[in-house]
């Protein structure tokens, strides 16, 4: 439980009876939706704690944000679901057209095949009904988001360059509290929490003005920045472990054999695999994907 392990944090401070902005970010896609709510900290901090405490979504829409801002902030099309007083709001960021969200394939392909996150096989057929195609998607996305998102964060080798904002409704009920983003998954039987130190109050501090961050040194040049990852090859800076030549010529060669890198462990994968084992162990890596947050 994160109150009993983590350290207590400086907290944000929200107007009471105000609105409040949240956002999170996504590195592997997993569908489904999420939600917002509070435990007050003289309460026991309990998942039926949270749930008793929802928080509802004060914005009719939600606001892509670029982290770099290399693009402005803008408004994207969302869809809600409110019930006993619970409001969940869907990941506007779509998979890809099929059960498991990424490398679907066509009727007459081979539509089955296994997932490191799932036991047994899962359908890899492209819906009939889906949204527009995009680079990361040919066959269609699960949904059309109203946009194309410049990550369709399954797994792509890279964490989305953007935050989705909200806003929620704050409560008049003065305190401090924790706060709960919660994911339900649906392409994968999880739920993936994050959570932050809130304090409800009347008169809400300055910001203060952050301190500049000193020039961080140069880089030691190294040409071993590449990790092999799904039988492609991708740039990991300091977690990659060959060189480009070396990963194309080892790992997204096909033909190799029927051995695959996922997570940072060699599978068996008849049929699905492009490697071969040794060359699966040696250029296998999990550290990249360590230092991955959702």
């Amino acid at each position: 439980k994160g109150s009993k392990v983590l350290p207590e944090q400086a907290p944000t401070y929200w107007k009471a009876g105000g609105t409040a902005e949240v956002g999170w970010a996504m590195s592997a896609q997993h569908g489904g939706g999420y939600s917002y709510r509070l435990c007050p900290k003289g309460q026991e901090i309990t998942e039926a704690c949270f749930q008793a405490n929802h928080l509802s979504f004060s914005s009719k829409n939600t606001t892509v944000r670029y982290h770099d801002g290399s693009r402005k902030d803008f408004q994207i099309p969302t869809t809600n679901l409110i019930f006993d007083g619970k409001h969940w709001r869907r990941n506007p960021n779509p998979g890809c057209a099929c059960d498991i969200g990424g490398f679907c394939t066509r009727g007459e392909e081979a539509g089955v095949s296994g997932h490191s996150h799932i036991e047994g096989f899962v359908d890899r057929t492209a819906y009939a009904r889906h949204g527009p195609a995009t680079s990361l998607c040919p066959l269609g996305t699960m949904f059309d988001a109203g946009w194309e998102p410049t990550s369709m964060g399954f797994l792509t080798g890279q964490a989305a360059d953007f935050s989705i904002v909200d806003e929620v409704h704050v409560p008049n009920k003065k305190g401090e509290y924790i706060l709960s983003w919660r994911w339900d998954c649906e392409e994968t039987d999880q739920v993936w929490n994050s959570c932050a130190d809130i304090v409800i109050t009347d008169d809400v501090p300055p910001t203060p003005t952050p301190t500049p961050a000193p020039p961080s040194p140069p880089p030691s040049p190294s040409t071993d920045t590449y990790v092999c990852y799904l039988g492609q090859c991708y740039n990991k800076g300091s977690y990659g472990k060959t060189s480009k030549e070396q990963c194309e010529s080892q790992c997204a060669s096909p033909g190799k054999g029927d051995w695959l890198c996922w997570s940072g462990k060699c599978y068996e994968k008849p049929g699905y695999g492009k490697l071969d084992k040794d060359t699966c162990e040696s250029t296998c890596t999990k550290t990249f994907l360590d230092h991955v947050v959702v």
